[in-house]
């Protein structure tokens, strides 16, 4: 089977179950192991945001949506060529991947396309095993689910009956937004209890909304963001008068985590994305469990 990716997610996954060989086209957001040879890049996004501040990122993105113009572009004639017999796409977020409705009708005909969708944790790990059995990796599939549901509830009972914590994880900071879908989830799993709302989409919040949440723990991981640019992001963010109030801010537990990696997507890193909050909502109970890399305390500079 010759598979086409348009969801990172969903390269993360077949490269999991062992499917890179069936991999011939992905986005240029999709990531891959050193050891693999590149894959064809069949999307791009429309709009360059280097350069570009978050807030200057937000309102680009909220005027194509509200314009209705496409953010990404596919190269059809190199879908053409790579002669897919499979086409996933996700029907989830547009800004974050392309979804069927942007395909090309006449695609349709050329290969299958299917579609991910999924907002909470067990509908994540049924994707995984859709997949699996799309491109003959079944075993493989079950194999990975189970893995990822040992991980998540090993935290989850080591923490039983603990006291929740109050968590602000931010998908965006300028302006802000709560997480969304499955990462409320993965902090209630992690012994949180976040701003978002689980299996609901990521919104923007007032910081008046953010401030009578009161959260001891404040993580930023905006969308599509690495480490270091997740932490970059806090600099201003904290520079606001307002946010100083929050417990979190007054107390030093603020954090930044490779969103990119671990939250962003819904594939198979979301076992390690509550081992990354479970260190970070509940250091007491559990540290080293995070992948090295994955956060980062934000410590304020002297004279600030």
């Amino acid at each position: 089977m010759r598979v086409i990716s348009l969801v990172p997610s969903a390269t993360e996954t077949l490269v999991a179950l062992g499917a890179v060989d069936e991999l011939v086209g992905v986005t240029y957001a999709c990531r891959l192991p050193p050891d693999i040879q590149p894959k064809p890049i069949v999307v791009k996004p429309v709009i360059d945001t280097s350069g570009m501040s978050d807030a200057e990122i937000d309102e680009a993105v909220s005027k194509a949506k509200a314009e209705g113009k496409p953010l990404y572009t596919i190269d059809y004639d190199a879908v053409k060529r790579l002669r897919p017999d499979l086409i996933v796409a996700q029907g989830l977020c547009d800004v974050c991947a392309v979804t069927p409705n942007s395909v090309n009708p006449y695609l349709r005909d050329v290969a299958r396309v299917v579609e991910l969708s999924p907002r909470t944790v067990s509908e994540i790990l049924g994707d995984i095993l859709f997949l699996g059995r799309l491109v003959g990796r079944h075993a493989e599939a079950e194999r990975l689910v189970s893995e990822i549901v040992g991980k998540l509830e090993k935290v989850r009972s080591r923490l039983e009956g603990a006291e929740p914590v109050r968590v602000a994880f931010l998908e965006w900071v300028d302006p802000p937004y709560c997480s969304g879908h499955w990462v409320p989830e993965l902090v209630e799993i992690a012994g949180g209890r976040d701003l978002g709302v689980k299996g609901m989409p990521s919104h923007r919040i007032g910081y008046t909304e953010l401030i009578q949440h009161r959260p001891v723990k404040l993580i930023a991981g905006p969308c599509g963001y690495g480490l270091e640019k997740s932490y970059a992001c806090l600099k201003s963010f904290l520079r606001n008068p307002q946010v100083g109030a929050l417990p979190a801010v007054a107390e030093g537990d603020v954090f930044a985590v490779d969103a990119n990696r671990f939250f962003s997507g819904h594939g198979p890193s979301i076992a390690e994305a509550v081992l990354i909050l479970a260190e970070i909502i509940n250091p007491d109970m559990f540290n080293n469990i995070a992948p090295e890399g994955s956060y980062k305390k934000y410590v304020v500079a002297a004279g600030r």
